[in-house]
């Protein structure tokens, strides 16, 4: 009785093949080729330095009765027969299959094989099929075939299918309208009997479409089943292969049939599938069992289509959960580019603008409103913020609670960024009035923002992980940019900007310097940003950065009469208060900070 060997490594099945009175397994010799090459009655099942499988470990032979004698011919290496029943070396057991044998990471299966093949001839092309690898598969698949000498009957046939496969294949739009169109094409294009799509899912065939000549589609399909030794054929080595009786065969047995099978790769060049059509001969005798050379050829270009129609499908759901996860942080137009351009999400130093925005009073309001209101307020003010970095073409790097991050200049170079991320802060101070009237029957007072805005080079890529994609900067300027919006505290302000970002803007900004921080070293000059400036802010603008140099030099009395003037004709002006603030509290004689 024949019988089927699997091999199985880490619940992987890696090698099927057949056995019918012996076989041998071990490891791979100095002059063998590699697993799971057989020759002759021998079969590598192991690389040449796996040692925990023996060069001549395991005998297979079958034995009167239908019992199966399993030898270990290790000197050293036991095998585990069943789940605990070891044979030591030089010993055997006689055993009715199916059974299971451990050799170290492997098992094997012994199970009597599941079809007795009809006598016929095995053929196959010279050529592996080709994966797919873009538009122009189907078009290599038949490089070489249509220009072969053939008769003309023969390439009307070919350019015939050929059109036809293209046409049915560009109806589908998903795996099981490849399936099932591909089965039909079998049938009318092919001339197939029946047909099916068979799917390897690591340890079996399944079938996942069927079709036959019959009315009745299902005809048969219940006690049909696909030639595994062919399919195991295609598997291994990625060809398509035919068969057909020979001239000896009886013409009156009725289960002789001619069969057919050709290999569905993915981009990887694996086999995750077949396309499978058989003959059978019927009574009247009006069935030809022939499969010629130039019906095989279209039934590759079938598993070729098909392989190519899932592998676009497979890039197009790429493509849309990218696009998801891209617009995450990205404008859609940007997520469009990236996908197309995915390098440019590679990590470098570049010059970008960074702005961080902060949101005033959040753990008092947060207190205030409780946990489910509070959740629904930040995600309202969260969103709107991001709206208004996304309306300026910039990358939502992150929302921290109540913090956000934005950032312009990476991935896609942007002369303009100083200006983008001004004005996504401009936006955002006009967005307030909005935010408050939408929460002030829950607010105790309005909500207020505090905004800081840098410009320079930052380390910019992937800063998440593999599970949680997260693109944004990173360096000393981001972290100088969280202390510039902790700064419009002290200044009383809703923006400053750095001087690195000030002398990037165009005349369309209304800005005035504030003071510094960081030591006299490492100083960083600030500039508020006027997000809605009074006609008379120049003249504003004037007045207090010349009290602001008086200050800096220490002319405190000329300061604070400078001071108080604005402050007579401006009485809300914070930044002006803030200084006359610091210079009551540092009177002359004592250490101004």
């Amino acid at each position: 009785m024949p019988l089927t060997v699997n091999i199985y490594l880490r619940k992987q099945q890696v090698c099927s093949v057949e056995m019918t009175s012996e076989l041998e397994l071990g490891r791979q010799r100095p002059s063998e080729p590699g697993p799971y090459a057989r020759i002759g009655d021998r079969l590598t099942i192991a690389r040449l330095e796996e040692s925990d499988v023996s060069r001549r470990h395991l005998r297979l032979e079958t034995q009167p009765g239908g019992l199966l004698r399993v030898t270990n011919l290790s000197l050293v290496n036991p095998v585990v027969l069943g789940t605990d029943e070891q044979i030591k070396p030089g010993e055997h057991r006689d055993v009715t299959p199916p059974s299971l044998i451990s050799l170290g990471d492997r098992v094997i299966q012994i199970e009597p094989s599941r079809e007795v093949q009809p006598p016929g001839i095995l053929d196959s092309f010279m050529h592996q099929t080709i994966p797919p690898g873009g538009a122009n598969t189907q078009f290599a698949a038949l490089s070489g075939i249509l220009t072969a000498p053939r008769s003309s009957e023969e390439t009307g046939y070919l350019l015939r299918g050929f059109h036809a496969t293209i046409g049915l294949f560009q109806l589908a739009s998903k795996a099981s309208e490849f399936f099932s169109l591909a089965t039909q094409a079998m049938i009318d294009i092919v001339g197939m009997e029946r047909a099916a799509v068979v799917i390897w899912y690591g340890r079996e065939w399944r079938v996942e479409s069927y079709c036959s000549r019959s009315r009745d589609a299902a005809a048969g399909e219940d006690d049909w089943e696909p030639s595994s030794t062919i399919l195991e054929r295609v598997r291994s080595e990625r060809k398509t292969f035919w068969r057909v009786p020979t001239e000896n065969a009886s013409a009156s047995l009725m289960d002789v049939k001619s069969l057919v099978a050709a290999p569905i790769l993915n981009r990887r060049a694996e086999v995750v599938g077949a396309i499978y059509g058989d003959r059978r001969r019927r009574t009247d005798g009006r069935l030809d069992l022939q499969i010629t050379e130039v019906e095989a050829i279209l039934v590759e270009l079938l598993s070729t289509s098909v392989a190519a129609g899932l592998a676009r499908l497979e890039q197009e759901k790429a493509a849309l959960e990218a696009r998801v996860l891209f617009e995450q942080f990205f404008t859609p137009e940007l997520s469009r580019q990236l996908e197309a351009q995915p390098d440019l999400l590679l990590g470098k130093d570049t010059e970008v603008s960074l702005l961080c925005c902060d949101i005033r009073g959040f753990s008092a309001v947060s207190e205030q409103l409780g946990a489910r209101l509070t959740i629904d307020w930040v995600h309202d003010v969260m969103e709107t913020l991001s709206a208004c970095v996304a309306e300026q073409s910039g990358v939502l790097v992150d929302t921290l609670g109540d913090r956000l991050i934005g950032m312009w200049g990476a991935p896609l170079d942007r002369k303009d960024h100083a200006n983008l991320a001004c004005r996504a802060a401009i936006s955002m101070v006009e967005q307030l009035p909005a935010l408050n009237r939408r929460w002030q029957s829950v607010l105790a007072k309005p909500m207020d923002l505090g905004i800081g805005v840098h410009s320079g080079t930052a380390r910019v890529g992937n800063i998440g992980s593999t599970r949680k994609f997260k693109y944004g900067p990173l360096g000393s300027n981001v972290r100088l940019t969280a202390q510039i919006e902790e700064a419009t505290r002290r200044w009383s302000t809703q923006i400053l900007i750095s001087e690195a970002t000030a002398k990037q803007l165009d005349e369309s900004f209304s800005t005035r310097r504030l003071g510094q921080i960081g030591d006299d070293q490492l100083p960083t000059q600030l500039f508020e940003l006027a997000a809605d400036p009074a006609d008379d802010w120049p003249d504003t603008k004037r007045r207090y950065e010349t009290a602001l140099e008086a200050y800096e030099r220490g002319d405190l009395p000329t300061a604070t009469r400078l001071l108080a003037k604005l402050l007579a004709d401006r009485p809300t002006d914070r930044p002006a208060l803030q200084m006359l603030a610091r210079i009551n509290e540092y009177p002359p004689g004592r250490k101004r900070s």
